[in-house]
């Protein structure tokens, strides 16, 4: 989702496109990333084969291209290489291959310099098989895993004790953006209608400058039906506007 509709109190004043400080931990500052393992909550043994995946200092120990069957296996396994495992149905979306395909180390490898390739995911799940295939596998034993320290236990315990918290709720009608963490979009109307009227031209879909109309907006705050058949869901006074379903309107 891109968008949702928030009905909050008409007086409500936060400054638009700034996260709503209820969402966000005021604690979290106290907190620093590990200095020994770089955030990773690796130990240095594991932290190594990590960084040779890529291998930036040009050692000669780049693997991002050269993983093991084992390492493909544990891919498999957790549900990555779909592009293999898998094949894409229209309106239907992924489905498992019929009789079941499990890739080659080769295979893979090959896939992987031809494309995009790996992502972060499957990066950690072949350090991790590797690590464990080696030995050597385990938690940094300063931050025990974590990736961060805190400044006391004071601090952690406030920072797991915080609870998120919404914007007073109220009969107003606002736009906000839901990428982040949550912030408004417009200002707070009295009306539905004042606030599609006011989307109609200050508020546009993700990376394109497309516009929906004042009608078309209304619908989706209304819990109407729109001419893509979107059915639109008002809980927890808020109403939902999925962008997957209805993207050029949202």
């Amino acid at each position: 989702m891109g968008r949702e509709v928030k009905r909050v109190a008409l007086d409500f004043d936060w400054p638009p496109g700034k996260v709503w400080k209820g969402y966000i931990n005021p604690h979290y500052k106290h907190r620093r990333e590990c200095p020994f393992c770089e955030g990773l909550g690796l130990n240095a043994e594991t932290r190594k084969i990590h960084d040779d995946w890529y291998d930036f200092k040009l050692t000669g120990r780049r693997w991002v291209n050269n993983i093991t069957q084992d390492e493909v296996d544990a891919l498999v396994e957790n549900g990555r290489l779909k592009d293999f495992t898998h094949h894409f149905v229209k309106g239907d979306g992924w489905g498992k291959n019929d009789p079941p395909t499990h890739p080659t180390a080769e295979q893979v490898n090959e896939w992987s310099q031809r494309g995009l390739g790996h992502d972060g995911i499957n990066r950690m799940i072949c350090v991790e098989a590797r690590a464990k295939r080696l030995g050597v596998y385990g938690e940094c034993e300063h931050c025990h895993g974590d990736g961060e320290v805190w400044l006391s236990k004071e601090a952690k315990a406030a920072y797991d004790a915080w609870k998120d918290y919404d914007p007073p709720a109220g009969p107003g009608w606002q736009l906000w953006e839901n990428t982040s963490e949550g912030s408004p979009k417009s200002p707070v109307f009295e009306t539905p209608e004042e606030l599609a009227q006011w989307c109609e031209t200050g508020a546009t879909s993700f990376g394109t400058d497309t516009y929906a109309t004042k009608e078309q907006w209304l619908k989706m705050f209304t819990n109407g039906t729109t001419d893509a058949g979107t059915m639109l869901v008002a809980t927890n006074g808020k109403v939902g506007v999925a962008c997957d379903v209805l993207p050029d309107l949202v």
